[in-house]
């Protein structure tokens, strides 16, 4: 099964070349992860919960959901005004609650996130788990800052202020990918940018990255004489000068993938549709699938495909 969060709500497919069944009008889903047996979805309208896929039940929760980090018994939540949270169920009742990690709002840079986001208000847009250096947030506009038990710190130097996507690889490195530019840390100490050849690429804008098969894969979108059309960049995992392959996404209507997922030996990605004047969110947009060494076009989604969750 492949939940799809998309522009215009949730979507399952048995397959990724099967016909798309909308399972809940929601509005713009932010991120959906599977946490156990059940997927979670941070969604416009909250943040909800489904154990098979279809039915969806809505979490009680005052702030407004980002992005979720699923682990074995817990879920932190990112959310907008700056915050995350942490959901448990109540051993005794079986209702989930919600704990504040840290004070992420109070720390003292929080003054210039609000005056770089556009409407005043920046959110936790992605999360990470680190082997050492705890919980990841990255921010929406304010970069990546670190909890590891006691308080939040800036998350090393260098990075884009828009982050979109944090990536912990094997060996504890960072990858993130951000509105301008695709980064590394080895130490969280020091970012470096990675994508650097715009000879070849002309891409600088990223939502998202995964590894799979030993190598790491990243979308963007171009913005240089090219544009609009989107591209796959597909490096080794552990290599730290990302020696990167690109190959165009294999859509009728120029698209560029802006999620991930695995399915079987597959990798899946959601893509969404641009033209001369940006992103078209609401248009219909196809998922692409690697297989065999190969790309090919799957099912086609109602509109971007924003998350995808196995």
């Amino acid at each position: 099964m492949l939940v799809c969060g998309t522009h215009r709500g949730l979507y399952r497919l048995d397959d990724p070349l099967d016909d798309p069944t909308r399972v809940a009008a929601c509005g713009r889903v932010r991120e959906v992860v599977r946490s156990g047996d059940a997927r979670i979805a941070a969604t416009e309208e909250g943040l909800l919960r489904s154990t098979d896929g279809t039915e969806w039940d809505r979490f009680e929760l005052s702030e407004d959901p980002f992005s979720v980090l699923a682990g074995p018994e817990t879920v932190l939540v990112g959310t907008r005004p700056v915050g995350v949270q942490r959901a448990s169920p109540d051993p005794e009742t079986g209702d989930w609650r919600f704990d504040p990690v840290g004070d992420l709002a109070a720390h003292p840079h929080g003054e210039r996130w609000r005056d770089r986001a556009p409407d005043g208000e920046p959110s936790v847009r992605t999360l990470a788990m680190h082997p050492d250096d705890g919980v990841l947030a990255g921010l929406e506009p304010g970069g990546v800052y670190a909890f590891g038990g006691e308080f939040w710190r800036r998350y090393g130097r260098g990075v884009h202020d828009d982050v979109h996507d944090l990536r912990v690889l094997g060996d504890g490195v960072v990858v993130a990918a951000t509105g301008n530019g695709l980064y590394r840390t080895d130490d969280g100490d020091r970012w470096h940018r990675l994508d650097t050849d715009f000879r070849d690429f002309w891409a600088n804008y990223f939502r998202e990255a995964i590894v799979h098969g030993g190598r790491l894969y990243a979308g963007a979108n171009r913005w240089g004489p090219d544009a609009p059309s989107g591209v796959t960049l597909s490096a080794p995992a552990d290599d730290g000068e990302f020696d990167a392959d690109a190959d165009p996404v294999p859509a009728a209507d120029p698209a560029f993938v802006v999620s991930w997922a695995v399915t079987g030996d597959a990798l899946v990605g959601g893509t969404l549709r641009v033209d001369d004047d940006g992103f078209a969110a609401e248009e219909p947009a196809p998922l692409v699938v690697r297989e065999d060494g190969a790309w090919s076009t799957g099912a086609t989604l109602p509109a971007g495909v924003t998350s995808l969750a196995t």
